[in-house]
Protein backbone atom coordinates (compact mmCIF):
# COMPACT_ATOMS: atom_id res chain seq x y z
CA UNK A 1 0.00 0.00 0.00
CA UNK A 2 2.78 2.33 0.54
CA UNK A 3 4.49 2.12 -2.46
CA UNK A 4 1.03 2.64 -4.50
CA UNK A 5 1.45 6.16 -2.36
CA UNK A 6 5.06 6.92 -3.30
CA UNK A 7 4.00 6.34 -6.76
CA UNK A 8 0.77 8.36 -7.08
CA UNK A 9 2.15 11.30 -4.98
CA UNK A 10 4.53 13.06 -7.95
CA UNK A 11 2.34 12.68 -9.95
CA UNK A 12 -0.78 14.32 -8.49
CA UNK A 13 1.71 17.17 -7.14
CA UNK A 14 2.49 17.53 -10.94
CA UNK A 15 -0.86 17.73 -12.03
CA UNK A 16 -1.75 20.01 -9.01
CA UNK A 17 1.44 22.66 -10.50
CA UNK A 18 -0.10 22.10 -14.16
CA UNK A 19 -3.47 23.04 -12.96
CA UNK A 20 -2.54 26.07 -10.99
CA UNK A 21 -0.21 27.10 -14.03
CA UNK A 22 -3.83 26.62 -16.24
CA UNK A 23 -5.40 29.11 -13.43
CA UNK A 24 -2.69 31.92 -13.72
CA UNK A 25 -2.95 31.77 -17.63
CA UNK A 26 -6.62 32.01 -16.98
CA UNK A 27 -6.41 35.15 -14.73
CA UNK A 28 -4.02 36.32 -17.76
CA UNK A 29 -7.08 36.34 -20.05
CA UNK A 30 -9.27 37.65 -17.81
CA UNK A 31 -7.08 41.13 -17.15
CA UNK A 32 -6.79 40.95 -21.05
CA UNK A 33 -10.30 41.08 -21.73
CA UNK A 34 -10.42 43.76 -18.54
CA UNK A 35 -8.23 45.86 -20.54
CA UNK A 36 -9.72 45.91 -23.99
CA UNK A 37 -13.10 47.52 -23.07
CA UNK A 38 -12.57 51.21 -22.28
CA UNK A 39 -16.33 50.91 -20.71
CA UNK A 40 -16.27 50.87 -16.69
CA UNK A 41 -17.38 47.13 -16.43
CA UNK A 42 -20.52 46.39 -13.94
CA UNK A 43 -19.87 45.34 -10.37
CA UNK A 44 -21.28 42.04 -10.57
CA UNK A 45 -18.03 41.29 -13.23
CA UNK A 46 -16.00 43.50 -11.22
CA UNK A 47 -16.79 41.25 -8.19
CA UNK A 48 -16.47 38.36 -10.75
CA UNK A 49 -12.43 39.22 -11.80
CA UNK A 50 -11.66 39.86 -8.48
CA UNK A 51 -12.87 36.47 -6.78
CA UNK A 52 -11.50 34.70 -9.52
CA UNK A 53 -7.95 36.12 -8.96
CA UNK A 54 -8.89 34.93 -5.05
CA UNK A 55 -9.25 31.58 -6.59
CA UNK A 56 -5.96 31.54 -8.18
CA UNK A 57 -3.98 33.10 -4.97
CA UNK A 58 -6.04 30.13 -3.24
CA UNK A 59 -4.56 27.75 -5.62
CA UNK A 60 -1.02 28.76 -5.05
CA UNK A 61 -1.33 28.10 -1.38
CA UNK A 62 -2.68 25.10 -1.77
CA UNK A 63 -0.18 23.98 -3.87
CA UNK A 64 2.50 25.35 -1.79
CA UNK A 65 0.80 23.37 1.15
CA UNK A 66 1.14 20.11 -1.68
CA UNK A 67 4.62 20.64 -1.81
CA UNK A 68 5.81 20.73 1.76
CA UNK A 69 3.63 17.37 2.36
CA UNK A 70 5.55 16.00 -0.38
CA UNK A 71 9.09 17.18 0.69
CA UNK A 72 8.52 15.52 3.78
CA UNK A 73 6.84 12.37 2.44
CA UNK A 74 9.81 12.11 -0.26
CA UNK A 75 12.45 13.21 1.44
CA UNK A 76 13.70 9.60 2.75
CA UNK A 77 12.64 7.32 0.01
CA UNK A 78 13.13 10.00 -2.73
CA UNK A 79 15.65 12.71 -1.44
CA UNK A 80 16.07 14.59 -5.14
CA UNK A 81 12.71 15.12 -5.59
CA UNK A 82 12.12 16.41 -2.21
CA UNK A 83 15.39 18.27 -2.66
CA UNK A 84 13.71 19.69 -6.11
CA UNK A 85 10.42 20.59 -3.81
CA UNK A 86 12.43 22.66 -1.37
CA UNK A 87 13.83 24.35 -4.26
CA UNK A 88 10.59 25.45 -5.49
CA UNK A 89 9.40 26.20 -2.14
CA UNK A 90 12.50 28.83 -1.78
CA UNK A 91 11.31 30.13 -5.35
CA UNK A 92 8.29 31.10 -4.28
CA UNK A 93 9.21 33.06 -1.33
CA UNK A 94 11.90 35.06 -2.87
CA UNK A 95 9.97 35.86 -5.42
CA UNK A 96 7.02 37.53 -3.30
CA UNK A 97 4.40 35.10 -5.61
CA UNK A 98 2.08 35.20 -2.48
CA UNK A 99 1.83 38.93 -1.60
CA UNK A 100 2.25 39.63 -5.32
CA UNK A 101 -1.27 37.57 -5.72
CA UNK A 102 -2.60 39.59 -3.27
CA UNK A 103 -1.35 42.78 -4.58
CA UNK A 104 -3.31 41.66 -7.67
CA UNK A 105 -6.51 41.37 -5.84
CA UNK A 106 -6.65 44.96 -4.82
CA UNK A 107 -5.39 46.47 -8.40
CA UNK A 108 -8.33 44.71 -9.68
CA UNK A 109 -10.86 45.45 -7.00
CA UNK A 110 -9.86 49.51 -7.67
CA UNK A 111 -10.55 49.13 -10.77
CA UNK A 112 -6.87 49.52 -11.99
CA UNK A 113 -6.91 46.63 -14.84
CA UNK A 114 -4.17 47.90 -17.11
CA UNK A 115 -1.70 47.71 -14.12
CA UNK A 116 -3.17 44.43 -13.40
CA UNK A 117 -2.44 42.70 -16.44
CA UNK A 118 1.04 44.23 -16.66
CA UNK A 119 1.63 42.30 -13.09
CA UNK A 120 -0.04 39.06 -14.13
CA UNK A 121 2.26 39.00 -17.15
CA UNK A 122 5.29 39.54 -14.78
CA UNK A 123 3.44 37.08 -12.54
CA UNK A 124 3.38 34.26 -15.33
CA UNK A 125 7.03 34.37 -15.86
CA UNK A 126 7.98 33.71 -12.67
CA UNK A 127 5.25 31.41 -12.96
CA UNK A 128 6.82 29.56 -15.87
CA UNK A 129 9.85 29.20 -14.24
CA UNK A 130 8.54 27.71 -11.07
CA UNK A 131 7.17 24.91 -13.29
CA UNK A 132 10.33 24.25 -15.42
CA UNK A 133 11.76 23.84 -11.82
CA UNK A 134 9.25 21.28 -10.72
CA UNK A 135 9.38 19.30 -13.81
CA UNK A 136 13.15 19.54 -14.89
CA UNK A 137 15.46 16.81 -14.18
CA UNK A 138 18.40 19.31 -13.21
CA UNK A 139 18.16 20.20 -9.68
CA UNK A 140 20.02 23.57 -7.70
CA UNK A 141 23.14 21.49 -7.04
CA UNK A 142 23.93 20.72 -10.89
CA UNK A 143 22.58 24.36 -12.10
CA UNK A 144 25.25 25.52 -9.46
CA UNK A 145 27.81 23.34 -10.54
CA UNK A 146 27.50 24.09 -14.43
CA UNK A 147 27.58 27.45 -13.12
CA UNK A 148 31.00 26.84 -11.81
CA UNK A 149 32.29 24.76 -14.60
CA UNK A 150 31.30 28.11 -17.02
CA UNK A 151 33.35 30.29 -14.48
CA UNK A 152 36.02 28.67 -14.99
CA UNK A 153 36.17 28.13 -18.20
CA UNK A 154 36.09 32.00 -18.32
CA UNK A 155 38.55 32.07 -16.11
CA UNK A 156 41.05 29.90 -17.90
CA UNK A 157 39.81 31.93 -21.27
CA UNK A 158 41.03 35.32 -19.37
CA UNK A 159 44.08 34.27 -18.17
CA UNK A 160 45.14 33.07 -21.46
CA UNK A 161 44.51 36.39 -22.89
CA UNK A 162 46.48 37.94 -20.38
CA UNK A 163 49.41 35.87 -20.36
CA UNK A 164 49.29 36.60 -24.85
CA UNK A 165 48.64 40.11 -23.84
CA UNK A 166 51.92 40.45 -21.58
CA UNK A 167 53.94 39.32 -24.52
CA UNK A 168 52.62 41.23 -27.14
CA UNK A 169 53.25 43.91 -24.70
CA UNK A 170 57.42 43.02 -24.66
CA UNK A 171 57.88 42.18 -28.37
CA UNK A 172 55.88 46.06 -28.83
CA UNK A 173 58.34 47.83 -26.42
CA UNK A 174 61.40 45.77 -28.06
CA UNK A 175 60.87 48.26 -31.09
CA UNK A 176 62.36 51.67 -30.75
CA UNK A 177 61.80 55.17 -31.74
CA UNK A 178 64.55 55.47 -33.72
CA UNK A 179 64.16 52.30 -35.57
CA UNK A 180 60.69 53.20 -36.39
CA UNK A 181 61.65 56.72 -37.53
CA UNK A 182 64.60 54.58 -39.73
CA UNK A 183 61.71 52.97 -41.64
CA UNK A 184 62.97 49.68 -39.47
CA UNK A 185 60.27 47.10 -38.50
CA UNK A 186 57.27 47.61 -40.50
CA UNK A 187 56.31 43.88 -40.83
CA UNK A 188 56.64 43.07 -37.18
CA UNK A 189 54.14 46.20 -36.56
CA UNK A 190 52.05 44.67 -39.15
CA UNK A 191 52.76 41.62 -37.09
CA UNK A 192 52.35 42.83 -33.91
CA UNK A 193 48.59 44.85 -34.79
CA UNK A 194 47.64 41.67 -36.53
CA UNK A 195 47.86 39.92 -33.00
CA UNK A 196 46.55 42.74 -31.41
CA UNK A 197 43.36 42.48 -33.41
CA UNK A 198 42.88 38.89 -32.81
CA UNK A 199 43.30 39.59 -29.13
CA UNK A 200 40.72 42.33 -29.46
CA UNK A 201 38.52 39.84 -31.00
CA UNK A 202 38.59 36.87 -28.20
CA UNK A 203 38.26 39.76 -25.45
CA UNK A 204 35.04 40.72 -26.87
CA UNK A 205 33.60 36.95 -27.31
CA UNK A 206 34.36 36.55 -23.84
CA UNK A 207 32.53 39.80 -23.07
CA UNK A 208 29.84 38.29 -25.06
CA UNK A 209 29.32 35.09 -23.15
CA UNK A 210 29.75 37.34 -19.61
CA UNK A 211 27.30 39.77 -20.99
CA UNK A 212 23.89 37.77 -20.50
CA UNK A 213 21.00 40.65 -21.62
CA UNK A 214 20.37 42.76 -18.51
CA UNK A 215 22.77 43.84 -16.47
CA UNK A 216 22.11 42.30 -13.42
CA UNK A 217 22.60 39.26 -15.05
CA UNK A 218 26.06 39.85 -16.55
CA UNK A 219 28.69 37.38 -15.20
CA UNK A 220 31.46 40.08 -12.78
CA UNK A 221 34.14 41.46 -14.43
CA UNK A 222 32.63 41.51 -18.13
CA UNK A 223 32.48 45.60 -17.86
CA UNK A 224 36.45 44.98 -17.26
CA UNK A 225 36.86 42.85 -20.08
CA UNK A 226 34.90 45.23 -22.64
CA UNK A 227 37.07 47.82 -21.05
CA UNK A 228 40.21 46.02 -22.04
CA UNK A 229 38.89 45.05 -25.49
CA UNK A 230 38.27 48.75 -26.26
CA UNK A 231 42.00 49.31 -25.58
CA UNK A 232 42.91 46.67 -27.19
CA UNK A 233 41.41 47.96 -30.18
CA UNK A 234 43.11 51.05 -29.62
CA UNK A 235 46.81 49.73 -29.37
CA UNK A 236 45.69 47.83 -32.68
CA UNK A 237 44.75 50.62 -34.67
CA UNK A 238 48.11 52.61 -32.58
CA UNK A 239 50.44 50.13 -34.15
CA UNK A 240 48.34 50.23 -37.65
CA UNK A 241 49.94 53.76 -37.45
CA UNK A 242 53.38 52.72 -36.47
CA UNK A 243 53.22 54.28 -32.96
CA UNK A 244 54.66 51.95 -30.70
CA UNK A 245 54.71 53.60 -27.95
CA UNK A 246 51.50 54.84 -27.92
CA UNK A 247 50.17 51.01 -28.47
CA UNK A 248 52.06 49.75 -25.28
CA UNK A 249 50.39 52.22 -23.20
CA UNK A 250 47.11 51.01 -24.44
CA UNK A 251 48.10 47.37 -24.08
CA UNK A 252 48.98 47.89 -20.57
CA UNK A 253 46.18 50.02 -19.74
CA UNK A 254 44.01 46.40 -21.61
CA UNK A 255 46.10 44.29 -19.50
CA UNK A 256 45.36 46.35 -16.13
CA UNK A 257 41.58 45.72 -16.95
CA UNK A 258 42.22 41.93 -17.49
CA UNK A 259 43.60 41.51 -14.10
CA UNK A 260 40.99 43.37 -12.48
CA UNK A 261 38.46 41.12 -14.16
CA UNK A 262 40.74 37.96 -13.24
CA UNK A 263 40.34 38.80 -9.54
CA UNK A 264 36.90 40.12 -9.45
CA UNK A 265 36.01 36.04 -11.59
CA UNK A 266 38.28 35.11 -8.58
CA UNK A 267 36.21 36.24 -5.84
CA UNK A 268 32.92 34.68 -7.60
CA UNK A 269 34.03 31.41 -8.54
CA UNK A 270 35.43 31.06 -5.03
CA UNK A 271 32.14 32.22 -3.37
CA UNK A 272 30.02 29.55 -6.21
CA UNK A 273 32.78 27.17 -5.04
CA UNK A 274 31.92 27.01 -1.46
CA UNK A 275 28.28 27.32 -2.14
CA UNK A 276 28.24 24.32 -4.62
CA UNK A 277 30.43 22.28 -1.70
CA UNK A 278 27.86 23.22 0.57
CA UNK A 279 24.94 21.96 -1.63
CA UNK A 280 26.88 18.63 -2.11
CA UNK A 281 27.23 18.24 1.70
CA UNK A 282 24.04 19.10 2.30
CA UNK A 283 22.79 16.59 -0.43
CA UNK A 284 25.04 14.15 0.73
CA UNK A 285 24.42 14.08 4.17
CA UNK A 286 20.21 13.85 3.70
CA UNK A 287 20.64 11.00 1.78
CA UNK A 288 23.24 9.09 3.68
CA UNK A 289 20.78 9.83 6.57
CA UNK A 290 17.85 8.35 4.57
CA UNK A 291 19.47 5.29 3.51
CA UNK A 292 21.14 4.33 7.30
CA UNK A 293 17.44 5.03 8.65
CA UNK A 294 16.02 2.36 6.07
CA UNK A 295 19.12 0.11 6.53
CA UNK A 296 18.45 0.13 10.22
CA UNK A 297 14.79 -0.99 9.82
CA UNK A 298 16.06 -3.78 7.99
CA UNK A 299 18.44 -4.77 10.32
CA UNK A 300 15.82 -5.16 12.68
CA UNK A 301 13.21 -7.02 11.20
CA UNK A 302 16.17 -9.36 10.17
CA UNK A 303 17.32 -9.49 13.70
CA UNK A 304 13.73 -10.40 15.30
CA UNK A 305 13.56 -13.47 12.65
CA UNK A 306 16.75 -14.31 12.95
CA UNK A 307 16.07 -15.18 16.83
CA UNK A 308 13.01 -17.48 15.64
CA UNK A 309 13.29 -20.59 14.01
CA UNK A 310 12.20 -20.81 10.69
CA UNK A 311 9.71 -23.36 11.10
CA UNK A 312 8.17 -20.46 13.79
CA UNK A 313 7.51 -17.71 11.01
CA UNK A 314 3.75 -16.61 11.14
CA UNK A 315 2.40 -15.60 7.88
CA UNK A 316 2.99 -12.08 8.59
CA UNK A 317 6.83 -12.48 9.54
CA UNK A 318 7.25 -13.45 6.34
CA UNK A 319 5.36 -10.30 5.19
CA UNK A 320 7.79 -8.40 7.36
CA UNK A 321 10.43 -10.37 5.30
CA UNK A 322 9.32 -9.84 1.48
CA UNK A 323 8.97 -5.73 2.67
CA UNK A 324 12.38 -6.18 4.05
CA UNK A 325 13.88 -7.30 0.87
CA UNK A 326 11.72 -4.47 -1.46
CA UNK A 327 13.29 -1.75 0.94
CA UNK A 328 16.75 -3.28 0.59
CA UNK A 329 16.72 -3.29 -2.74
CA UNK A 330 15.18 0.34 -2.54
CA UNK A 331 18.30 1.15 -0.69
CA UNK A 332 20.43 0.06 -3.43
CA UNK A 333 18.60 2.21 -5.89
CA UNK A 334 19.04 5.20 -3.88
CA UNK A 335 22.88 4.47 -3.16
CA UNK A 336 23.29 4.55 -6.66
CA UNK A 337 22.07 7.97 -7.22
CA UNK A 338 24.33 8.91 -4.49
CA UNK A 339 27.68 7.16 -6.48
CA UNK A 340 26.34 9.44 -9.10
CA UNK A 341 26.40 12.19 -7.02
CA UNK A 342 30.07 12.26 -5.50
CA UNK A 343 30.96 11.31 -8.56
CA UNK A 344 29.84 14.22 -10.55
CA UNK A 345 31.60 16.36 -7.69
CA UNK A 346 34.94 14.47 -8.40
CA UNK A 347 37.11 15.92 -5.91
CA UNK A 348 37.39 12.55 -2.99
CA UNK A 349 39.57 9.63 -3.84
CA UNK A 350 37.94 7.33 -2.01
CA UNK A 351 33.99 8.03 -1.07
CA UNK A 352 33.24 6.99 -4.49
CA UNK A 353 34.77 3.27 -4.10
CA UNK A 354 33.17 2.99 -0.82
CA UNK A 355 29.49 3.59 -1.80
CA UNK A 356 30.66 1.24 -4.98
CA UNK A 357 31.04 -1.83 -2.25
CA UNK A 358 28.49 -0.56 -0.28
CA UNK A 359 25.79 -0.87 -3.57
CA UNK A 360 26.86 -3.96 -3.82
CA UNK A 361 26.63 -5.11 -0.65
CA UNK A 362 23.08 -4.06 -0.49
CA UNK A 363 22.78 -6.21 -3.61
CA UNK A 364 23.99 -9.28 -1.54
CA UNK A 365 21.87 -8.55 1.37
CA UNK A 366 18.74 -8.16 -1.09
CA UNK A 367 19.02 -11.51 -2.80
CA UNK A 368 19.78 -13.09 0.67
CA UNK A 369 16.62 -11.60 1.81
CA UNK A 370 14.98 -12.82 -1.45
CA UNK A 371 16.11 -16.12 -0.12
CA UNK A 372 14.43 -15.55 3.23
CA UNK A 373 18.34 -16.08 4.29
CA UNK A 374 18.08 -14.51 7.66
CA UNK A 375 21.62 -16.13 8.89
CA UNK A 376 24.13 -15.09 10.78
CA UNK A 377 26.08 -13.74 7.75
CA UNK A 378 23.41 -11.65 6.11
CA UNK A 379 23.09 -9.68 9.56
CA UNK A 380 26.95 -9.39 9.67
CA UNK A 381 26.65 -8.33 5.97
CA UNK A 382 23.80 -5.94 6.96
CA UNK A 383 25.62 -4.79 10.19
CA UNK A 384 28.88 -3.62 7.98
CA UNK A 385 26.64 -1.53 5.76
CA UNK A 386 25.43 0.10 8.32
CA UNK A 387 28.70 0.97 10.72
CA UNK A 388 29.68 2.09 6.84
CA UNK A 389 26.88 4.37 6.37
CA UNK A 390 27.66 5.99 10.04
CA UNK A 391 31.16 6.80 9.42
CA UNK A 392 30.23 8.24 6.05
CA UNK A 393 27.47 10.18 7.34
CA UNK A 394 30.04 11.44 10.32
CA UNK A 395 32.45 12.27 7.91
CA UNK A 396 30.16 14.73 5.95
CA UNK A 397 28.94 16.13 9.20
CA UNK A 398 31.93 17.01 10.47
CA UNK A 399 33.11 18.40 7.25
CA UNK A 400 29.77 20.71 7.14
CA UNK A 401 30.76 21.90 11.18
CA UNK A 402 33.82 22.68 9.86
CA UNK A 403 33.31 24.72 6.83
CA UNK A 404 30.45 26.77 8.73
CA UNK A 405 33.34 27.96 11.72
CA UNK A 406 35.71 28.98 8.66
CA UNK A 407 32.88 30.54 7.55
CA UNK A 408 32.09 32.18 10.52
CA UNK A 409 35.54 32.83 11.03
CA UNK A 410 35.52 34.55 7.66
CA UNK A 411 38.55 32.47 6.78
CA UNK A 412 38.28 32.13 2.75
CA UNK A 413 41.96 30.66 2.09
CA UNK A 414 41.38 28.39 -1.16
CA UNK A 415 43.72 26.76 -4.02
CA UNK A 416 43.19 27.34 -7.33
CA UNK A 417 41.24 24.52 -8.07
CA UNK A 418 37.89 23.26 -6.59
CA UNK A 419 38.34 22.10 -2.80
CA UNK A 420 38.25 18.16 -1.96
CA UNK A 421 34.59 17.29 -0.89
CA UNK A 422 36.34 15.40 2.27
CA UNK A 423 39.85 16.55 3.64
CA UNK A 424 42.70 13.54 3.43
CA UNK A 425 42.66 12.81 7.38
CA UNK A 426 39.06 11.62 6.74
CA UNK A 427 39.73 9.93 3.76
CA UNK A 428 42.14 8.32 5.60
CA UNK A 429 40.03 7.30 8.46
CA UNK A 430 37.31 5.63 5.94
CA UNK A 431 40.10 3.91 4.35
CA UNK A 432 41.53 2.14 7.78
CA UNK A 433 37.75 1.10 8.74
CA UNK A 434 37.05 -0.44 5.42
CA UNK A 435 40.45 -2.14 6.00
CA UNK A 436 39.68 -3.27 9.63
CA UNK A 437 36.13 -4.67 8.29
CA UNK A 438 37.86 -6.22 5.53
CA UNK A 439 40.30 -8.11 7.67
CA UNK A 440 37.68 -9.23 9.73
CA UNK A 441 35.65 -11.29 7.09
CA UNK A 442 38.99 -12.58 6.12
CA UNK A 443 38.84 -14.17 9.74
CA UNK A 444 35.44 -14.77 9.74
CA UNK A 445 35.99 -16.46 6.39
CA UNK A 446 38.98 -18.70 7.34
CA UNK A 447 36.78 -19.84 10.30
CA UNK A 448 34.02 -21.14 8.09
CA UNK A 449 35.02 -24.76 8.12
CA UNK A 450 31.74 -26.36 7.04
CA UNK A 451 30.98 -24.12 4.25
CA UNK A 452 30.99 -25.76 0.80
CA UNK A 453 34.45 -25.22 -1.06
CA UNK A 454 32.48 -23.29 -4.33
CA UNK A 455 31.33 -20.88 -1.87
CA UNK A 456 33.96 -19.91 0.07
CA UNK A 457 35.87 -19.47 -2.93
CA UNK A 458 33.67 -16.91 -4.32
CA UNK A 459 33.54 -15.29 -1.52
CA UNK A 460 37.48 -15.06 -1.16
CA UNK A 461 37.11 -13.51 -4.95
CA UNK A 462 34.77 -10.90 -4.01
CA UNK A 463 37.27 -10.12 -0.86
CA UNK A 464 40.35 -10.13 -3.22
CA UNK A 465 38.74 -7.84 -5.35
CA UNK A 466 37.97 -5.68 -2.41
CA UNK A 467 41.83 -5.88 -1.24
CA UNK A 468 43.00 -4.40 -4.86
CA UNK A 469 40.55 -1.27 -4.99
CA UNK A 470 42.08 -0.70 -1.24
CA UNK A 471 45.27 -0.82 -2.21
CA UNK A 472 45.30 1.54 -5.37
CA UNK A 473 42.84 3.73 -3.12
CA UNK A 474 45.99 4.00 -0.77
CA UNK A 475 48.45 4.46 -3.56
CA UNK A 476 46.07 7.11 -5.25
CA UNK A 477 45.79 8.84 -1.71
CA UNK A 478 49.45 8.87 -1.44
CA UNK A 479 50.05 10.08 -4.51
CA UNK A 480 47.73 12.91 -3.62
CA UNK A 481 49.04 14.12 -0.74
CA UNK A 482 53.04 14.07 -2.56
CA UNK A 483 51.63 16.72 -4.97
Amino acid sequence: MFTDRRISTPARFVAAAVCALAWFSFARGVAQDAGVSPAPLKVAEDTSLVERQGAVRDRLQRLENAMIKLSGLLAEREPEKAERLRDALQYTGSRRLKTRLQELTKLLNAGQFSEAEVRQEELLADLDALLTMLTSSRNELERRREERRRLEELKRDISALLDDQTRLLQDTRQIGEADLQAGAHSDELRRLEQKQRELQQRAEQAGRRMNKGEEADQTPGAAQIGQAAEQMREAADELGDSRAEQAAGDQLAALQQLQQALDVLDDVLRQVRREESEETLAALEARLRGLLGREKRVFETVRGLGAKDMTDWTRVDRLHLSDAAALQEDCQTDCGAVLRLVVDEGTTVIVPVLLQQLHEDMADSAERLLRQDVSVNTRRLLKDIITLLEELLDAVERKREEDAKLEQQGDQSEGDCQPPLLPGSAELKLLKSSQVRLNERSLDLMGRRETPIEVLERAAGRMSERQRRLADLARRMNERMRQ
